[in-house]
C-alpha cells in the first residue's frame, strides 16, 4: 500500500510540553493488540494492519530533512503508529528504512538513532539486519503484570518482555526501558488515604520490575529510561468516562495541550519516587539515564531532572 502523507514528521509533543526532538518515521499504522488506552483508535489511521512500500517517497523526504537541517544528530522513533516488532514484514521495512537512513547520514554527515519500540516476545522470532553506522535502540514497553492483563491483554507479559532485554543485549542493541503509560490501578478510593495508599502500591510494583531488571540488565547497554504518566485526548477521556473504564481516573485535569493527565501532585509524586527507587537499586549514576515524556518544564523541576532532548543522551 502507499502512503499519501508524509513518511517522516518531527513529533508534536503540544502546547507548552517539552520537546524532546525527536521524528516519527510512519511506515506502518495500526496493530492488533487493542490496549485500551492507544490514540489510534481514536486517530483517523486505517483500522486494519497497513504497511507501506512506497519507500522512495521516504528517502526523498530523508535527504531533504539531512540536506536542509543543520542539526547533526537526528533521533527517529519507528514504534509510534504501529509495534516496530509487530510481524517479520514490519521489520523487512524497518531493514529497507535503515538502509535508506545510513546511505543518507554517510553523504550529509549526520548521525542517526532509530528508535525500535515493542510490547512482544518477537525478538525471538524475527531478525533484523542491524546497519553498523546506525544506533539501534531496542525500546522495550513495561508495566507491572496487572495492568498489562487489564488494559494490554494481547501483547507479551512482563516476564516475556523482560526475557526479550537479555535477548536485544547479546544482539548488539542498545537498550531503552520505557515506564509509559504509568497507570494509576487499581485505585483503592477516592478519599486521600484511599488514593496515597493506591499510589504507594502502585510504586511497590515498579521497584518489583527495577528489582528484576537489575538481574538481567548489562548497564553497559543501557541508553535511556522513560518515565511518562497516562495520559489522554479530549476524545478519549469523554468516550472511556461513558463506558465507566478504569482508565478514566475520577482527578484528571485538562492541560494546556489539550490532553486529560492526572493532577499535578499525583505525577510529581509518581515520577519522584519511582526515580528514588531507580537509584536505590541501580545506584544514584542512574539520574543521568532518566528522561520524563511528553510532560511540562516545570515538571521536570519538580523531579529535579534537567531538560534534556533524546540526543543528548548519545
Amino acid at each position: 500500500m502507499k502512503r499519501k502523507i508524509v513518511f517522516v514528521k518531527k513529533y508534536d509533543y503540544g502546547k507548552g510540553v517539552f520537546d524532546l526532538g525527536d521524528y516519527i518515521i510512519s511506515y506502518a499504522s495500526s496493530c492488533h493488540f487493542g490496549c485500551e488506552y492507544c490514540y489510534l483508535k481514536y486517530a483517523k489511521v486505517p483500522k486494519k494492519i497497513v504497511v507501506y512500500d512506497n519507500l522512495e517517497v521516504l528517502e526523498k523526504e530523508i535527504k531533504e530533512l539531512f540536506s536542509t537541517s543543520e542539526e547533526k544528530r537526528f533521533y527517529f522513533n519507528l514504534g509510534e503508529t504501529t509495534d516496530a516488532f509487530l510481524s517479520e514484514k514490519h521489520l523487512s521495512i524497518i531493514d529497507k528504512i535503515s538502509e535508506i537512513i545510513e546511505r543518507n547520514a554517510l553523504v550529509y554527515k549526520k548521525q542517526a538513532i532509530l528508535e525500535l519500540r515493542t510490547k512482544t516476545e518477537n525478538i525471538f522470532c524475527y531478525s533484523l539486519k542491524k546497519k553498523e553506522n546506525l544506533i539501534y535502540v531496542y525500546a522495550v514497553s513495561l508495566l507491572p503484570e496487572g495492568v498489562i492483563k487489564e488494559f494490554e491483554k494481547s501483547t507479551s507479559s512482563l516476564e516475556k518482555r523482560i526475557a526479550t532485554i537479555k535477548k536485544a543485549q547479546e544482539l548488539g542493541f542498545l537498550i531503552g526501558l520505557r515506564f509509559e503509560p504509568i497507570i494509576l490501578y487499581p485505585v483503592l478510593g477516592i478519599t486521600y488515604e484511599a488514593v496515597l495508599t493506591s499510589l504507594n502500591n502502585l510504586i511497590s510494583e515498579y521497584q518489583k520490575i527495577f528489582t528484576k531488571l537489575k538481574e538481567i540488565l548489562d548497564l553497559r547497554f543501557l541508553s535511556t529510561i522513560s518515565l511518562g504518566t497516562l495520559r489522554l485526548t479530549k476524545s478519549q477521556y469523554k468516550d472511556l468516562k461513558e463506558r465507566k473504564s478504569k482508565l478514566a481516573f475520577f482527578e484528571m485535569v485538562l492541560c494546556p495541550d489539550k490532553k486529560y493527565r492526572y493532577s499535578r501532585p499525583i505525577r510529581v509524586f509518581i515520577y519522584k519516587n519511582l526515580i528514588k527507587k531507580l537509584k536505590e537499586i541501580f545506584d544514584d549514576k542512574i539520574i543521568d539515564k532518566i528522561y520524563l515524556t511528553t510532560e511540562f518544564p516545570y515538571i521536570w523541576k519538580a523531579v529535579d531532572l534537567p531538560l534534556k532532548k533524546l540526543i543528548d543522551f548519545y
